[in-house]
């Protein structure tokens, strides 16, 4: 894969966390309308997507360091955990809306 491939991949991936992120914001300021049982499940939830998306940022740093050797087996982890983290998001917003 060429240097400019694998430019426009983390471009994309940065691109898609900075839409992620737009999210996380949204989702945190809800937290602010729950109380009790609902507010705990909704921050530890919140605090899944932090974990989450720290796992995605980080992979993306690793994309761009890797060796080409390893290229590929990275782009692979990062795509598996950026769907994961999408969907995570989706169930979140479905789940507590």
């Amino acid at each position: 894969m060429s240097d400019s491939s694998r430019e426009e991949v983390i471009e994309k991936l940065k691109s898609q966390l900075d839409d992620i992120d737009a999210h996380m914001d949204t989702i945190e300021k809800r937290a602010d309308e729950l109380e009790g049982e609902a507010r705990k499940e909704y921050e530890k939830r919140v605090n899944d997507l932090r974990e989450q998306r720290r796992t995605a940022k980080k992979r993306i740093d690793d994309a761009r360091s890797a060796g080409e050797e390893r290229w590929q087996e990275i782009k692979d982890d990062t795509e598996h955990a950026w769907k994961a983290l999408g969907n995570s998001i989706n169930y979140f917003k479905s789940h507590f809306k």
